[in-house]
């Protein structure tokens, strides 16, 4: 297919080798240089967004004038605050956190990406701690001046900003699994590196640059202010003038619907989005019947292994179904980046017929490796590939990765110290990796380690995905006491009788791995693992929790009271409509259950389910947008609002 966004040029290849040289020959490499290349093509789409009804698309063209009009105002109301000071942005991702970004650059400042979920408390101890200066914020207030991000553009102006000096650095918090928040800076040399190492990948992957329909799309999903959405969603490909996509909200159902509402070609997250739509799918199929869910995993597995018979069962009459029913066929390429994902997801997703990799980053290096295989077997595997072009690796006699390279951030700053980083020593990042032939595997964390009383070492996160069974949301494996704890939360049960065989399924996997006897503290609650802010379980926050006795541990010699206090009324009689409607046990349906694609109901179902509901309580969602309307939590939601 000819693509007509490249400049004229006769590949994406040439016109990537054509833009990158360019780029280099440059000997002024500021994020003034940075953004005149990124917004050079001035008639490509940036960025689209739906209302619900119609799409909306901005051209790089229109960005560009409306960052040049934004730092006029932001210019101004920041008058008082010297040039090269630090500006926080504090939002969700949105086509206005990218005007606003660079704005703060263009207007000489250097701007802190706030994550908008931590705690107020915590983002002000950084504003305090590392002077922050002022805040542009869609929402709360900081101690710091504020800039409402929705006033700032309120304002009208012809006005054009004409930058004297840009900023010198963009500064990623990280407060990850560690606990503790650190400030890692990186300058226009070091994401010029990250350029490149994107440009690396192409080479040995083609099909990353692979469009649909003559586009190629972004899906916004990953926050900007991480560094992984940052670089891989953001710069990597919007230096190449491609296109990103932004989500309304992210409610799972508005996920599904935009990729393939706008036809997205693209979507990298972290392995809990990935583990959270296995499950789900996989227990939809399983609900039709153990035959045809044995059927689905032997064909899975012929799928993944890249035989002869692998092409005719990705374009069957089945995975086209569980494709449409959760993404569509325009989806190119997966990144699951963060941490570890399991052999068994990326299994799944390569076998359906798209095509998954793992990758390897974190906010003190930015992106250093994915994997780029064009085989299905060996991207299952779960390598995280090997290091870019600019970047190098090497394993230390205790196992752990040691990264070098001027991709790196500059500066590591933490209550501490500021630690400015020399690129020709090595960063240990403390993550366990495993070396086979010239790829490398993730293998966890060594401080996550849980040492067992025959004094041998469990690996949690080679494990944790492995304990996953019905009914289990999240599982953490962690220390206490110099003892193994298993913390399992699990979805709301409506029965006593599905309560002990959540309980059980977790029993027989670990029997199944043989650590029955290493784990004898298996603590079942419905409190959630993850905290607020984060995109993955924190470990050390998890322990600290069990600790305080934060979790309520569910009492499972009393079963059927802890069912009763762990359901409200309403819950109850909701689970009974669910199950009454879909002639199905009270047991198998749960507070999160999706009516449609975990608990196989059809659409007469849900007409039936809401005339029900209807009747008993008064409340009429049938003329509704019921895209939220599916589970029993929502469904109760909705009734104590409207009732």
């Amino acid at each position: 297919m000819i693509l007509n966004n490249i400049e004229g040029f006769s590949s994406m290849h040439a016109y990537i080798e054509n833009k990158v040289s360019k780029y280099s020959n440059d000997n002024y490499r500021s994020f003034g240089t940075m953004f005149s290349y990124m917004f050079s093509e001035e008639n490509n789409v940036f960025s689209e967004q739906s209302d619900g009804y119609r799409i909306k698309k901005t051209s790089y063209g229109e960005c560009k004038n409306a960052i040049y009009s934004l730092a006029v105002t932001v210019s101004h109301a920041l008058k008082d605050i010297p040039s090269g000071s630090r500006i926080g942005l504090c939002a969700a991702n949105s086509l206005r956190w990218i005007q606003s970004f660079w704005a703060i650059l263009m207007c000489g400042y250097n701007p802190v990406l706030f994550n908008p979920r931590l705690p107020l408390s915590t983002l002000e101890g950084v504003i305090a701690e590392h002077n922050v200066a002022a805040v542009i914020s869609d929402g709360a207030h900081f101690s710091s001046k504020t800039l409402d991000l929705g006033d700032l553009f309120t304002e009208n102006t012809t006005e054009q900003y004409s930058p004297t000096a840009w900023g010198e650095e963009i500064i990623f918090m990280s407060s990850g699994t560690t606990g503790n928040v650190k400030l890692c800076a990186y300058t226009s040399e070091n994401l010029f590196y990250q350029i490149l190492n994107s440009v690396s990948i192409i080479s040995a992957c083609p099909q990353i640059i692979e469009h649909y329909e003559g586009e190629l799309k972004l899906l916004a999903l990953l926050p900007l202010y991480h560094v992984f959405g940052f670089l891989a969603v953001y710069v990597w490909f919007s230096f190449f003038s491609r296109t990103l996509v932004f989500l309304k909200d992210l409610n799972p159902q508005t996920v599904q619907n935009t990729v393939k509402k706008h036809k997205v070609t693209h979507f990298f997250a972290v392995p809990m989005v990935w583990e959270g739509v296995y499950k789900k799918t996989v227990q939809a199929i399983r609900n039709k019947g153990e035959k045809t869910y044995n059927k689905f995993q032997k064909a899975l597995k012929t799928s993944a292994s890249d035989g002869f018979m692998r092409k005719r069962i990705i374009k069957s009459a089945a995975f086209t179904e569980i494709r449409e029913q959760l993404f569509g066929d325009s989806l190119r390429f997966l990144i699951s980046g963060g941490s570890a994902v399991s052999q068994e997801v990326l299994e799944f997703f390569n076998g359906i017929g798209y095509c998954m990799v793992n990758g390897f980053g974190m906010t003190e290096v930015g992106i250093t490796s994915v994997e780029t295989s064009a085989k299905s077997k060996v991207r299952c595997g779960g390598s995280i590939g090997y290091p870019f072009n600019h970047v190098e690796y090497s394993v230390s006699e205790s196992g752990e990765l040691l990264i070098r390279g001027k991709a790196m951030a500059s500066t590591i700053i933490s209550s501490e110290k500021c630690l400015k980083t020399d690129f020709n020593e090595w960063f240990n990042t403390h993550d366990l990796i495993k070396k086979q032939g010239e790829r490398y595997y993730h293998q966890g964390r060594k401080d996550d380690l849980v040492v067992c009383s025959n004094g041998e070492n469990i690996n949690p996160e080679l494990l944790e995905g492995k304990l996953l069974s019905d009914g289990v949301n999240d599982v953490c494996l962690f220390s206490s006491k110099g003892s193994p704890v298993l913390i399992a939360s699990i979805e709301k049960c409506f029965s006593a009788k599905r309560l002990q065989e959540v309980r059980d399924g977790l029993i027989a996997r670990l029997k199944e791995n043989n650590l029955q006897d290493e784990i004898k503290k298996l603590v079942l609650t419905t409190d959630r693992l993850i905290e607020d802010g984060q995109i993955k379980i924190s470990r050390k926050k998890v322990a600290e929790r069990y600790e305080r006795g934060d979790f309520k541990a569910l009492d499972l010699t009393d079963a059927e009271g802890v069912v009763t206090e762990n359901l409200t009324a309403l819950e109850r009689e909701i689970c009974e409509c669910f199950a009454i409607v879909l002639e199905r046990p009270i047991a198998e349906i749960n507070a999160e259950g999706d009516l449609f694609t975990d608990l196989g109901g059809t659409s007469l179902d849900y007409f039936a389910l809401l005339d029900d509901i209807k009747t008993k309580y008064g409340v009429d969602a049938s003329s509704l947008n019921e895209e939220k309307l599916f589970t029993v939590k929502n469904l109760c939601e909705y009734i104590k609002e409207n009732s």
